[in-house]
C-alpha cells in the first residue's frame, strides 16, 4: 500500500513537470499582478496617458499599476536600467537618444543601451509656441528673448535648440532660462517667465495658454524652407516635419502649422521578462477600448499603431513580436526592420567601445562635454544616426 501511494506521488510529479514543460514551450504567460513604470511628471502628456492606460489595463486584465512620476529623461531612464521599474513611457525622441547613447546618455555610465519597445504609440506632434500676445512671428524673432531648458532632459533641450538653429540662431543669441522639468518650462510660458518651449500639442500647458486672457501663439516652420530644416535636423534626426492637426488654440480659430511628429512609446529593457511585458502587451491590446475615451491622444494608441514601425529607430521586446505574431499583424516588412534595428544596436555599441579607446588616445574625457560631441560625429561618420 505505501509502494502504491510513492508511485502515485511520483506520477504525479512526473505529470506536474510535464505539464509545466508543456506550458513553458506553449509560451503561456505569467500574468503580473503589478507593475511600475516612470513617467514625466504631473501635467504632461505621459502622465495622463500612462494614468488612462493603467485604469483600462487594471480594468480588464486585474494587472495594476504604480506610475513613478519622473521631471527628466535621466530620472526616467535610470530605473528602468537598474530594473527598480518594469517599464517606462516616455518618447521616441528619448528612446533615441537612449538606444543611441547620445546626449546626456553619452555620460560614461550610459552608452547605446538595449531599449525595445513595449508598445509604439500614437505619433506626437510637437510644436514650438509662446504667449498670444508675445509679439513673436517666428523663431528667428527668438533673439535676445528667454527659452527654457530642463538639465538632464536632452530631448526637451535638443528640440529647442533645433527650433533656435531653424530660425538661424544659436543658443548664445538667446537668454537660457533653466526649468526642474518639461511642464514646470510649460507652465513658465503661460506665466511669461520664458518667451518659447516646445510641448506636444495637445498637452495640459499648451491648452493652459490658450484658455489664458493672452492665448496662445504655435511658431509655423516654414515647410519650404529646406536650410533651415537641414539646420534643425542636425539637433534632432528622430523627428519628422508634419503639418499640425489636433493642437490647442484649434477651437479658437487658430490655423494649422507645421511642426514636427514622432511617436510615444511605451518601453521595456531586452532583459525585461518576455511573459511580464506580453502579459501587459496584451492587456493593453484588451482594454483599448476602455482607455481610448481618457484623452485626446489616447485613440492613437491603437492597434494599428502598435504594429506601425515608421519613425523608429529601434527593436521591438520579444513580448511585443510574440502579441503582434499571435494578432496577425508580424509581416516580413517587421521581420526586416526588426533584424535592422539589432544590427545597427550592435554597430553602435561596438562603435561605443572604440570610440572610447580612440576618445583616451586623444586626452578626451569620457562623459565630457568634448566626448558627447566626438560620438555625436561618429554616428554621423557611422551612418548611425537613424
Amino acid at each position: 500500500m505505501r509502494e502504491r501511494t510513492r508511485t502515485g506521488s511520483i506520477m504525479m510529479t512526473i505529470i506536474f513537470l510535464i505539464f509545466l514543460t508543456l506550458n513553458a514551450q506553449a509560451g503561456w504567460a505569467q500574468t503580473p499582478k503589478e507593475v511600475s513604470m516612470t513617467s514625466y511628471g504631473v501635467g504632461s502628456q505621459a502622465y495622463v496617458f500612462s494614468a488612462g492606460i493603467a485604469e483600462g489595463v487594471q480594468k480588464v486584465s486585474g494587472i495594476k499599476t504604480r506610475v513613478v512620476p519622473a521631471g527628466n529623461d535621466i530620472g526616467l531612464f535610470l530605473p528602468l536600467k537598474a530594473g527598480e521599474v518594469d517599464f517606462a513611457i516616455f518618447t521616441g525622441g528619448t528612446g533615441w537618444f537612449a538606444s543611441h547613447g547620445a546626449g546626456d546618455f553619452a555620460g560614461a555610465a550610459y552608452g547605446p543601451q538595449p531599449l525595445r519597445m513595449l508598445w509604439r504609440g500614437g505619433n506626437l506632434y510637437v510644436g514650438y509656441y509662446s504667449r498670444g500676445n508675445a509679439g513673436l512671428n517666428k523663431l528667428g524673432d527668438l533673439k535676445g528673448k528667454r527659452v527654457a531648458m530642463v538639465p538632464g532632459s536632452t530631448t526637451i533641450n535638443n528640440l529647442n535648440t533645433g527650433a533656435l538653429a531653424f530660425g538661424g540662431l544659436k543658443l548664445e543669441d538667446v537668454t537660457i532660462v533653466n526649468m526642474p522639468s518639461h511642464g514646470a518650462a510649460g507652465k513658465a510660458v503661460v506665466e511669461g517667465a520664458v518667451d518659447m518651449h516646445n510641448f506636444g500639442t495637445t498637452g495640459s500647458r499648451p491648452m493652459e495658454a490658450a484658455a489664458s486672457p493672452q492665448g496662445i501663439y504655435w511658431f509655423d516652420m516654414d515647410i519650404n524652407d529646406k536650410e533651415a530644416w537641414k539646420r534643425y535636423y542636425e539637433w534632432a534626426p528622430w523627428t519628422l516635419a508634419s503639418l499640425v492637426t489636433r493642437y490647442a488654440g484649434e477651437e479658437k480659430g487658430i490655423k494649422p502649422f507645421h511642426a514636427v511628429t514622432y511617436p510615444y512609446n511605451m518601453w521595456a529593457m531586452e532583459m525585461t521578462p518576455v511573459d511580464t511585458v506580453y502579459a501587459y502587451a496584451k492587456a493593453i491590446w484588451d482594454s483599448y477600448d476602455d482607455y481610448k475615451g481618457r484623452h485626446a491622444e489616447l485613440p492613437e494608441w491603437n492597434h494599428e499603431n502598435m504594429a506601425n514601425f515608421s519613425g523608429c529607430y529601434y527593436p521591438y521586446h520579444e513580448g511585443a513580436v510574440k502579441l503582434l505574431k499571435e494578432k496577425g499583424k508580424w509581416t516580413d516588412k517587421h521581420e526586416a526592420f526588426q533584424q535592422t534595428q539589432l544590427e545597427n544596436e550592435r554597430k553602435r555599441m561596438a562603435l561605443w567601445e572604440k570610440s572610447k579607446k580612440e576618445a583616451t588616445a586623444k586626452n578626451i574625457k569620457i562623459g565630457g562635454d568634448e566626448w558627447k560631441l566626438f560620438f555625436w560625429n561618429q554616428l554621423i561618420a557611422a551612418n548611425l544616426l537613424q
